[in-house]
C-alpha cells in the first residue's frame, strides 16, 4: 500500500485540521512533494512527532474535560454565565444526538478529534523509518511512542463512544468511494487491539526518562505498562464483562453483537497480571509515593505535612516519583488555578484571575472519611443524623491546623480525615501557604456573604460553599492589589496510587478479600494518615465485617478510590466503568446558603440542582452529519 499523502507537517497540523478536515476517516489530499519534506530529515521528523503527542486530551481543559463538570464533584453558578462549558452541560442533562456536547469524533462542542490524532499517528508510522538522518533504534523508538499514542486515542474513543471502528491504516487517495464507511468493531475486538498495540510499542520504548527537563511527558515502558493495566481494568469492569443492561443493547446494521454480555472472571485474572506487572516495574526505577519534605524555614505540624503529600501528588509536578505519566502540554496556569481555589483570603480580589468560581459540591464533602479512616454514615463515633448542625470549632491543638478556633461551622466539616482538609477549602477552613512559613498561621477562610473568600462578584462566585485545594499549589503566592503569582504544575494522567488501588480491585474481584489486596489498599490509608482497613472498620464502623466479604471489600475500594483521587478527573470515570451512574448522578447537587451573613442561616442546606442520568448516557451518541456520512455506522444505544 502507497503512503499517504498529506498537505501539512509542521506542529500546527492539528488546528488545521481541526477546522478543515474534521470527520472520521477524512480522505488526506495527495500531495507527494510536502510529505516528503515532512519525513525528509530528523528535524522535520521530530515536529511530527510532536504533532503525534498534541492529541493527548486536556485534564486541565475547564470546558472539555467530561470528567471535571459532567459527574458530580464540581458545579457551578449560571447556565448564561457558562454556556460554553459543554461538560456542565452535559451534566444538566443537555446531550443531544444531533449534535452531541463533547463531540470527540467530528472535533467540536468542546473536545478536539480523536480520530485526526489517529490519522497523525498512521501517517507518522508510514514515514517515520524513511528519514535518512535517524539511526535504526531512534526510528523504531519513536514509532512505538506513536504505535502507543494509537492505542491510547483509541481506548479514549472506546470508553466514551463504546464500540467504535478500527483505524489501522490512513485511506488511500485511489481508494474506491464508500472505503471510509467502516462500521463500528465490536468491544471485544477494540480492546485487543488496543492490548495489541502496547505490547508492540513496548519492547523498544525508553524504561523511564533519563532528561526530565527534555523528556518528561515521553512514553515509555513505565507510562505503557501503567496504561496498559487501566485498560485492562476497564475490560474486566461491569461497563463492558458481562453487560446486559440497556446501554449494551447495540448491533451493527448486518446483526453483529458489538457487546460481550457473557461475563468473564479471565479478565480481572490478565488485570491483576498487568496490575502487578506494572507496579513491579515502576517501583524497580524508583518510583514511590509522594511524601511531603518540610523545606527549610518553614514549620508544619504532623497533620500539615500529610495533608502536603495528598496535595503535592497532585499538584507538584517536580521531584514527585508518584507521577508515571505527566501531562505537560496543557500546564495549569494561574487563571485555571484561580478559577478552582479561594486565593481571596488577603484582599477581596475580583480580577479575572483570582475567581475562585469553580465550586466543590457537598456531596463529595460527604465522601470523605471520618478521622477514623471509614464513611461517616458508618463511624459509630460520628454524629451522622446531626453532621449539618452548626458547631463552635474548639480553641484546642486538636482543630487549630484545620479549622478556625471559636468560629461557628457545620459539625460535617470536624474530624475529618487529613484528605478532605487537603483537598478542600470551606468557611472556617484554613489555608496553609508557604508564603507564610508556618501553619499556625495559615490563612482563615470565610465563604459567608462578602466575607473574604465570600461572593464579591455577581457572576463569578462559589456556589456551594465548597472550593477545591488540591488545584491550588501551595507555593502560589496572593498580595493586595490582586497580585497573584502561580507555580503552575502538569496534570498526572496516572500516579502510583491509582495502581495499587486498581491492583487491590483486580485481586477482590477474582479472589474476594486477600491479605495482598488489604496490603495495597492500607499502602494508599497509611500516606494519608490513617490505619489499615481491617483495625479501622474493626473499631469504628457499625459493619465491622464488611471488609471480610468481596462485596463489601469493593465497596470500600470505591470509597478508597473517590476519597483519594477527590477532584483529580478520576471519579467519573470510575463511576461509569462501575456502571454506578444511575444510582451516583442521579443524587441532588447539594449546596449551603452562600448568599448568607451569618453562620446560622449560611448554614442550611441547599438543592442546586436534580440531575437525570439514563443508562444511554454511559455512551456518547454519534451525531446526525457523521451517521449521514457513514450509513455504516450505528448509533449508540438509547439515542
Amino acid at each position: 500500500m502507497k503512503n499517504i499523502k498529506i498537505k501539512i507537517f509542521s506542529t500546527a497540523l492539528i488546528l488545521s485540521l481541526s477546522t478543515s478536515c474534521n470527520k472520521f476517516l477524512d480522505i488526506v489530499p495527495d500531495n507527494a512533494p510536502v510529505l516528503d519534506q515532512a519525513f525528509a530529515m530528523r528535524s522535520m521528523a521530530q515536529r511530527y512527532l510532536a504533532t503525534c503527542y498534541s492529541s493527548i486530551p486536556s485534564g486541565f481543559s475547564v470546558t472539555g474535560n467530561p470528567a471535571l463538570f459532567s459527574g458530580d464533584e464540581f458545579w457551578l453558578s449560571s447556565q448564561s454565565t457558562y454556556s460554553t462549558y459543554y461538560n456542565w452541560r452535559v451534566a444538566l442533562g443537555f446531550q443531544n444526538s444531533d449534535s452531541p456536547l463533547l463531540n470527540a469524533w467530528d472535533g467540536n462542542n468542546g473536545s478536539a478529534s480523536l480520530w485526526i490524532g489517529i490519522t497523525n499517528c498512521n501517517t507518522f508510522l508510514a514515514n517515520i523509518m524513511n528519514v535518512p538522518d535517524m539511526d535504526e533504534a531512534e526510528k523504531t523508538m519513536w514509532a512505538s511512542e506513536v504505535k502507543f499514542l494509537k492505542a491510547y486515542y483509541h481506548f479514549q474513543l472506546l470508553r466514551k463512544y463504546g464500540p467504535v471502528p478500527i483505524k489501522d491504516v490512513n485511506i488511500e487517495v485511489e481508494e474506491e468511494s464508500g472505503a471510509t464507511n467502516l462500521p463500528r468493531n465490536s468491544t471485544e475486538e477494540c480492546f485487543d487491539y488496543i492490548i495489541k498495540l502496547i505490547d508492540e510499542s513496548m519492547p523498544a520504548l525508553q524504561d523511564d526518562i533519563t532528561a526530565a527537563a527534555s523528556e518528561t511527558g515521553r512514553i515509555t515502558k513505565i507510562i505503557a505498562k501503567a496504561e496498559k493495566a487501566e485498560i485492562m481494568m476497564y475490560r474486566a469492569s461491569p461497563l463492558f464483562n458481562g453487560n446486559v443492561d440497556p446501554e449494551s443493547n447495540l448491533k451493527n446494521f448486518d446483526g453483529k453483537d458489538l457487546f460481550n454480555h457473557t461475563y468473564s472472571a479471565t479478565k480481572w485474572q490478565d488485570a491483576v497480571a498487568a496490575c502487578k506487572e506494572a507496579i513491579e516495574f515502576a517501583e524497580s526505577f524508583g518510583k514511590k509515593l509522594h511524601t511531603y519534605t518540610t523545606p527549610a524555614g518553614i514549620t508544619a505540624s504532623n497533620s500539615t505535612q500529610i495533608q502536603m503529600s495528598i496535595r503535592e501528588a497532585f499538584n507538584e509536578s517536580s521531584n514527585n516519583p508518584e507521577i508515571l505519566w505527566l501531562d505537560t502540554k496543557n500546564l495549569a496556569s494561574s487563571t485555571f488555578q484561580g478559577y478552582f481555589g479561594l486565593p481571596r483570603y488577603v484582599t477581596e480580589a475580583t480580577s479575572s484571575t483570582i475567581r475562585g468560581d469553580f465550586s466543590v459540591t457537598m456531596n463529595t464533602a460527604e465522601k470523605f472519611y471520618s478521622k477514623n479512616g471509614v464513611p461517616i454514615e458508618e463511624d459509630i463515633t460520628f454524629p451522622y443524623n446531626n453532621r449539618y448542625d452548626l458547631i463552635s470549632v474548639p480553641s484546642t491543638d486538636t482543630y487549630k491546623y484545620d479549622l478556625v478556633g471559636g468560629q461557628q461551622t457545620a459539625r460535617l466539616n470536624l474530624d475529618r480525615e487529613n484528605r478532605f482538609y487537603a483537598s478542600l477549602m470551606f468557611d472556617a477552613g484554613r489555608l496553609f501557604m508557604y508564603q507564610i512559613k508556618t501553619d499556625a498561621s495559615a490563612y482563615n477562610i470565610n465563604l459567608k456573604y462578602s466575607g473574604s473568600s465570600g461572593k464579591a462578584n455577581p457572576t463569578y462566585f462559589n456556589t456551594t460553599g465548597y472550593a477545591s485545594k488540591k488545584h491550588f499549589n501551595y507555593q502560589n503566592t496572593v498580595a493586595s492589589g490582586n497580585s497573584f503569582t502561580t507555580r503552575a504544575y502538569g496534570n498526572p494522567i496516572i500516579r502510583l496510587a491509582s495502581l495499587y488501588l486498581y491492583y487491590a480491585e483486580a485481586l477482590n474481584e477474582l479472589n474476594g478479600p486477600t491479605a495482598e489486596a488489604l496490603t495495597y489498599i492500607d499502602k494508599v490509608r497509611a500516606r494519608s494518615g490513617l490505619k489499615g482497613v481491617v483495625e479501622s472498620w474493626t473499631n469504628f464502623s457499625s459493619n465491622p465485617n464488611k471488609p471480610n466479604t468481596k462485596e463489601g471489600l469493593r465497596e470500600i475500594i470505591k470509597r478508597e478510590r473517590t476519597c483519594e483521587f477527590a477532584l483529580e478527573g478520576i471519579r467519573y470515570y470510575d463511576i461509569l466503568r462501575w456502571k454506578d451512574a444511575v444510582k451516583e448522578f442521579n443524587t441532588p447537587i447539594m449546596a449551603w446558603d452562600i448568599n448568607q451573613y451569618t453562620a446560622n442561616s449560611y448554614y442550611r442546606t441547599t438543592i442546586l440542582y436534580v440531575r437525570s442520568f439514563m443508562d444511554r448516557d454511559y455512551f456518547t451518541p454519534i451525531s446526525l452529519n457523521e451517521r449521514r456520512r457513514n450509513t455504516n455506522l450505528v448509533q449508540a444505544a438509547g439515542w
